[in-house]
């Protein structure tokens, strides 16, 4: 990295870190709702690197919201551990049904993710027990930091900006190893890949996998500051605008 650029990230760093304090709790709550959508367009972006468009986002959002809302209003586990168990389920139920739509393509990929999204959806909305039908969950418990409780907005906020910086410091990481540069053979060429003796399914398997640890993380934090956890949050509506902020924003790859 050169020295203009360290520069740069370290003047954006201390932006971050002092924003809350000379902002108002509007803005602070827009930002916490910018940072969620950040997490969600990162693991976008991240399965675009192998030609793999998510219309899933909002399903394993989803999950980790509701897993983190389950285990702590009904069995006061913390925080921190329902968002990792989150992660873990995402990951695992990712496993499970993207080993049958991953080998067959990107528009089978494409279309078993709209169909997964809004199946996804159905469930939290018409499954009283444990999801709470279309009324959610609601009062959950505030997470926690030790003793100390991580309620008022900018504490809040300073949460979502460990778990922002916990992605991309893990994406850059991953763009930049081994493993990276397999993801972008598969990304410019599946033809050219293949004859590199690059597996594409497998590559492909651990980059969705991977993304869907940190989308289920993001559904956790959404869920540990809004405090509650409802089917709309999570609709297929809701992974649409992901796709939209992206398109609109631009996106590209470090």
């Amino acid at each position: 990295m050169s020295k203009p650029a360290k520069i740069a990230l370290g003047v954006l760093a201390i932006l971050l870190i002092v924003f809350p304090i000379f902002s108002n709790a509007y803005t602070v709550q827009v930002a916490i709702t910018t940072i969620t959508y950040s997490m969600l367009g990162l693991a976008f972006a991240f399965s675009m690197r192998v030609g793999l468009p998510r219309m899933d986002i909002a399903a394993w959002w989803g999950v980790g919201g509701y897993t983190t809302a389950i285990l702590m209003k009904n069995y006061h586990m913390n925080f921190w551990l329902t968002a990792l168990i989150g992660g873990i389920i995402a990951v695992i139920i990712g496993g499970l049904v993207f080993s049958i739509a991953i080998p067959r393509g990107m528009m089978a990929f494409f279309i078993f993710c709209m169909v997964l999204s809004m199946a996804f959806y159905q469930i939290y909305g018409t499954v009283k027990v444990p999801f709470g039908g279309w009324s959610g969950i609601v009062n959950i418990p505030v997470p926690t930091v030790g003793a100390f409780e991580v309620i008022a907005k900018r504490d809040l906020y300073y949460m979502g900006l460990f778990f922002l910086v916990l992605n991309v410091v893990v994406y850059y990481l991953l763009y930049h190893s081994k493993i990276g540069r397999a993801w972008d053979a598969v990304g410019s060429s599946l033809r050219l890949a293949r004859s590199l003796g690059v597996d594409v399914v497998k590559y492909r398997m651990a980059n969705v996998l991977i993304a869907n640890f940190f989308i289920a993380l993001a559904g956790s934090y959404f869920v540990g500051y809004y405090r509650a956890a409802f089917p709309a949050i999570f609709s297929f509506a809701a992974g649409l605008n992901v796709m939209v902020y992206l398109i609109v924003g631009g996106f590209t790859y470090s």
